[in-house]
């Protein structure tokens, strides 16, 4: 037997108004479940308030992320020997009292006696300690305008004949400077490549011990140096130079040097100029917008981590691309290679030479 219950309108709306209640409420626990799952996630392993971090707080993720990188630049000071360091961490600064009193090791060149601040040159009226002989290498005119106490004139030009070094000339030069064999020579000029070029070039001649200003006569000022218009008087001297020939690449030697087993080539132009033509596919270039910042050398470990992944440090460095390559020869110097100069651009005329302009 079949029974067919009707029921009326009223009675169906109300039975379908209850089931929308049901539903609703089934909805709302759960949202609140979902959303006290995610704020258990956020707060994992933080019971005692702390910031965690490995747990997102996926409601609030870049509120997160911020908090993360606060808390971990926190912890590195505190590695790095910090005595305190500060953390914003939900909107409140905390203190974090540091577990080491160590500060960084900071790295040394590795010939300092190649450089000597501005800071520390000493210089008492007239007088110069020792030995040390200050050459300023810019023009006549700029020197009389203004130079370091006792430094005497030794124009960089007037060492080289068509824009490179001539040996003849550059000892005519030392001998009216009044340059011994035996002088410290401390060298400064201005921005340009002038005081690179003439370091390079002592080296060349034999000269021992040479030093640059490390900024030259801007940082020499600026750390308060007070110049003078007074220019010294030498008395010549009979200055011999004793030649090291390996410090100078030429068109007899480049083969020979370029088939060392451990030699490299450093292109010490721009990118743009290395792009054009370079010597040999396996040149480097590195400019020097990576080695020195406002006219002064970078710091022994940043330098150290740019040769470092080029470079073999027993190896021989071949430096090319003048004049940029006067102030890359110093600071392969400065850091212990054995670094050794090709001047001009008669490469170009080689063999060696690559070029990618068709």
């Amino acid at each position: 037997m079949r029974v067919t219950i009707i029921m009326d309108g009223s009675i169906s709306r109300s039975i379908r108004l209850q089931e929308a209640v049901s539903a609703a409420s089934i909805i709302s626990l759960l949202a609140i479940f979902f959303l006290s799952f995610l704020t258990i996630s956020a707060l994992a392993g933080t019971e005692t308030g702390e910031f965690c971090p490995t747990c997102p707080d996926w409601t609030d993720l870049d509120g997160w992320l911020a908090k993360k990188d606060a808390y971990e630049r926190a912890q590195m000071n505190s590695q790095q020997g910090n005595s305190q360091a500060t953390v914003q961490i939900n909107g409140q600064t905390s203190n974090t009292a540091a577990t080491a009193k160590v500060a960084p090791i900071q790295k040394e060149y590795a010939q300092p006696d190649l450089i000597t601040s501005p800071s520390s040159l000493s210089i008492n009226g007239d007088q110069v300690a020792g030995n040390q002989v200050i050459l300023d290498v810019r023009s006549g005119p700029n020197y009389l305008a203004g130079h370091i106490p006792q430094a005497r004139n030794l124009y960089w030009k007037n060492l080289q004949k068509d824009g490179v070094l001539d040996p003849a000339l550059a000892k005519e030069a030392l001998q009216q400077a009044g340059v011994k064999e035996s002088d410290r020579l401390l060298i400064y000029g201005d921005s340009g490549e002038g005081a690179y070029f003439v370091f390079w070039a002592l080296k060349y001649l034999g000269q021992e011990n040479v030093s640059l200003v490390d900024g030259g006569e801007d940082a020499a000022f600026a750390a308060g140096l007070a110049f003078t218009t007074n220019a010294p008087s030498p008395w010549p001297t009979n200055y011999t130079a004793r030649i090291v020939p390996w410090l100078l690449v030429t068109q007899d030697s480049l083969e020979s040097m370029l088939e060392l087993s451990d030699a490299r080539v450093l292109d010490a132009r721009d990118f743009f100029e290395y792009g054009q033509i370079r010597l040999g596919n396996e040149s480097i270039c590195l400019s020097l917008d990576k080695l020195y910042e406002n006219s002064r050398i970078k710091d022994a470990g940043t330098l150290e981590d740019l040769f470092d992944r080029r470079l073999e440090k027993s190896g021989t460095v071949i430096v090319y691309g003048t004049p940029q390559a006067y102030s890359l020869f110093y600071s392969l110097r400065l850091m212990g290679y054995n670094a050794t100069l090709l001047e001009g651009d008669w490469w170009k005329e080689t063999k060696w030479a690559v070029s990618n302009i068709k």
